[in-house]
């Protein structure tokens, strides 16, 4: 049986370990976007997924979308608590820089 704070990590790894997610969160943590600006930051992700990420980023709490009227446009930014878990996203950078050439393996 799982206990509490092994299911609060799996929670965690959900969110952040879905494809696209931190990519997100690090462009939306630049500021508000419309939903192009994102687009054309990660060029490798499609349109369809790209809805479908902020869709369930909004679901989690994480992105808020705002339709604004004049002009007609939509606006993605962090939440509070998105803003707090993007927070990490320059530990995880540092921790690559710091590593990505050891190449020791510890068996």
């Amino acid at each position: 049986m799982f206990t509490e704070d092994t299911e609060r990590l799996f929670t965690a790894y959900r969110i952040i370990g879905t494809k696209w997610t931190i990519h997100i969160l690090c462009i939306l943590s630049q500021g508000p976007k419309k939903f192009g600006e994102i687009s054309e930051s990660i060029p490798s992700l499609s349109e369809m997924i790209l809805s479908r990420r902020l869709k369930d980023l909004q679901h989690d709490n994480l992105v808020k979308r705002t339709i604004l009227t004049r002009p007609a446009q939509i606006i993605y930014e962090l939440t509070p608590k998105g803003a707090a878990l993007a927070t990490f996203i320059p530990c995880l950078m540092d921790w690559d820089t710091k590593f990505q050439n050891d190449t020791t393996r510890e068996d």
